[in-house]
């Protein structure tokens, strides 16, 4: 969690309550890094045999799910060029509310909201 707390209190844009989002993060990316390690020493094994044929890994299934929810993470968190973008521009449509709304929080909501649907 360390490093990608430092990110976000370099780029101005840490706050206590982000710690949960944060350690998931972590947490997704050295359940990631594992198993890619532990797909490179297999030799990289795309595919398994099977009683009804040829099937993707199940590892690669795996790192791909692991990827795709890190990568939203990292969206929402604000460390991608797009989830900079649109925490920048929560921010500054919040700027011109009266009651400003934490712009992370808002977009960690839409996230959960397109993912259920």
């Amino acid at each position: 969690m360390a490093g990608f707390k430092k990110l976000m209190q370099d780029a101005g844009t840490y706050r206590k309550e982000y710690d949960v989002a944060l350690k998931n993060l972590t947490r997704m990316q050295s359940q990631y890094d594992a198993l890619e390690k532990k797909f490179a020493d297999d030799g990289y094994p795309f595919e398994v045999e099977t009683e009804q044929g040829t099937k993707k890994a199940p590892i690669v299934t795996t790192l791909e799910a692991l990827r795709r929810d890190i990568l939203a993470y990292m969206n929402a968190l604000g460390f991608t060029p797009l989830g900079m973008k649109r925490m920048e521009a929560a921010a500054g449509a919040g700027a011109r509310k009266e009651e400003q709304k934490d712009p992370l929080a808002v977009l960690l909501l839409e996230q959960i909201a397109a993912d259920s649907s």
